[in-house]
């Protein structure tokens, strides 16, 4: 391997220790007082843009464009009440049964420069959105 791409190598692991370095884990305390309430978007790894709103009782009603499934009714949008909760770990749980399949997940919330959030590492890919 050449010493360019050993430096571009180096500087892309160097970055991405940087923005992990500069994201903050949440505690279970600062999530039970965050995110009651929060509106949140997220983008799933297949694609699908989903909306749903953290209730202060733990339920939430999500909606989905389902880009990788369809949601089995022919139209572009589907909704299905679901919960959240913060489980003793301090992780942010997600648990709806969709249509075509039941999706529940616990990650580690990450609080990174500028206001974003990131699900488990700092990572585009991962970025969740919470507002009020």
């Amino acid at each position: 391997m050449s010493k360019l791409a050993f430096a571009v190598l180096g500087s892309i692991v160097a970055m991405n220790a940087i923005a992990q370095d500069a994201a903050v884990k949440m505690s279970r305390e600062e999530l039970l007082a965050f995110l009651p309430g929060s509106k949140v978007t997220h983008i799933n790894s297949g694609g699908s843009e989903r909306h749903w709103t953290n209730e202060p009782d733990g339920t939430l009603y999500a909606t989905t464009n389902f880009k990788v499934f369809g949601n089995g009714t022919g139209s572009a949008t589907a909704g299905k009440a679901g919960a959240w909760k913060v489980n003793e770990e301090g992780k942010y749980c997600f648990d709806v049964d969709w249509k075509t399949n039941h999706e529940t997940w616990c990650a580690t919330i990450l609080k990174g420069e500028g206001g974003a959030y990131y699900l488990g590492k700092v990572d585009e890919k991962r970025k969740i959105v919470f507002a009020k």
